[in-house]
């Protein structure tokens, strides 16, 4: 999976489970917090401090508003690393963010980074800068996803969607090194514990997602993993994902007729490509020449 793909399937992941993600991993702010008072993403401020800064390339930063339990707001910062390999530039940015957010807002963050990587001894958890006896210096909580690697059975046992999280990532990083036919077989039993775990609709979707961003197949195998997902949920009478997938290709679909009619490809061509008819083509077709009129302007 391409960098950008990760970065977007865990910013979803983050917005859909980040009271999960609190709860499971940083279990001392989570009893701090009053969650009856609803949590709020604050995407326009985190914007608001990296644009026009290399810092603000960063796709995955995630910033939120909680309430503590005594009345208090505070913001979290959740800064994910996918990488993958040491980024010896993670704990300035660390740095960087949080003395922005402060500078621009003052607010006090509580500062959090997940590293998902594979490398059990890199775990940066500060950064500081200065000379001849002054200081500054930033300390934030690491979740290090491989140190879960000895807590299978907990992450089995539990009910919280980011259990299933940790679970997805923890086997994408041992599937790298599996055959394909192996992979499939990871892919299916993580998918098939969603529906054992007796999962909500919207949770099943939310986490399939996910592995599936995370653990991808060639063409043949994914279709024979889908096909075993059809099974279990005729099986199960659950059709939770084939619904999702058959939307999820009508959304694939458009995006192709878009690209085609903007290269100039035939009508003809695409309705046999997409299946649409000629009436939707045209509609589709004019709304690309609106959409491009508007951005003119």
């Amino acid at each position: 999976m391409i960098r950008n793909q990760s970065d977007v399937a865990w910013k979803e992941i983050l917005d859909a489970y980040f009271k999960d993600f609190v709860e499971y991993c940083l279990p001392e702010l989570y009893e701090l917090v009053n969650w009856k008072k609803r949590w709020s993403s604050l995407d326009k401020e985190l914007q608001a401090i990296t644009k026009g800064t290399d810092v603000g390339k960063r796709l995955l930063d995630k910033l939120f508003k909680v309430f503590l339990k005594d009345g208090r707001e505070q913001w979290v910062l959740v800064h994910l690393e996918v990488q993958g390999k040491q980024d010896d530039d993670f704990p300035s940015r660390m740095f960087t963010y949080g003395y922005r957010i402060y500078d621009k807002y003052q607010r006090p963050i509580v500062s959090c980074a997940i590293l998902t990587d594979d490398m059990k001894n890199w775990r940066p958890s500060s950064y500081q800068v200065g000379m001849a006896g002054s200081y500054l210096r930033v300390d934030y909580l690491v979740v290090k996803l491989v140190d879960y690697q000895t807590k299978t059975t907990e992450l089995e046992a539990s009910a919280n969607p980011f259990a299933s999280v940790i679970l997805a990532q923890l086997a994408a990083l041992d599937a790298k090194r599996k055959p394909d036919e192996e992979r499939k077989q990871v892919k299916f039993a993580l998918t098939r514990r969603l529906y054992d775990k007796g999962f909500k609709k919207t949770e099943v979707v939310n986490l399939y997602k996910f592995i599936d961003w995370l653990i991808g197949l060639s063409r043949p195998l994914e279709l024979e993993y889908m096909n075993e997902i059809y099974e279990l949920e005729e099986a199960t009478k659950m059709p939770y994902i084939s619904n999702a997938e058959k939307f999820g290709m009508e959304k694939g679909k458009l995006e192709v007729a878009k690209h085609l009619l903007e290269q100039g490809i035939k009508s003809s061509i695409i309705e046999k490509a997409t299946g649409f008819s000629s009436a939707r083509i045209k509609k589709l077709q004019k709304e690309l020449k609106q959409a491009a009129k508007k951005s003119d302007h």
